[in-house]
């Protein structure tokens, strides 16, 4: 009956999150959505924008406590485990991944725009959250375009391993 559950505890999860997602999206679109504004009639404020809003909200403190929580679970791990793996530095590729992030986060947020942007017909200009958001942005597609161009040269090499 339930053939959709099988499998480890993270593909379960990912289908749990996934089916809410879609079940809050739908609601939020399906259920008054063209809502007007009572402050101005001329924008539209769906009836279910707070449901999606704490969804979201939930979604993300959620990762980030799971994050946190892996985060110092592999660290105690890793350090039972730094005096048997002498070949590979690890605690010192992390230090300098972290640290590498941080800069690429503080370069990113240095280079962001301080111009000013409109939204819904009104300027903002609040230079340090327009920085932030920049940063976030910036460093979000830099380490995806890092992540992917890690995925390719893996494939890559994988398929020459192969045809040795």
């Amino acid at each position: 009956m339930f053939g959709w559950f099988k499998g480890t505890a993270s593909q379960r999860v990912l289908r749990i999150i996934v089916m809410l997602t879609v079940v809050v999206y739908l609601a939020f679109f399906l259920i008054g959505y063209n809502h007007p504004y009572a402050e101005d009639p001329d924008f539209i404020e769906p009836r279910l924008t707070s449901v999606l809003i704490f969804f979201a909200l939930l979604v993300v403190v959620l990762a980030v406590a799971v994050t946190a929580w892996a985060m110092l679970s592999d660290f105690r791990k890793r350090a039972s485990l730094a005096k048997a793996d002498r070949r590979l530095p690890t605690s010192r590729l992390v230090a300098i991944i972290v640290a590498l992030i941080i800069a690429m986060m503080l370069v990113s947020y240095w280079v962001g725009s301080t111009a000013a942007i409109t939204v819904n017909g009104k300027d903002y200009a609040d230079t340090t959250k327009l920085r932030l958001a920049d940063m976030f942005v910036f460093t979000s597609l830099a380490l995806m375009a890092i992540a992917a161009v890690a995925a390719a040269v893996s494939t890559i090499r994988s398929q020459f391993r192969k045809k040795r």
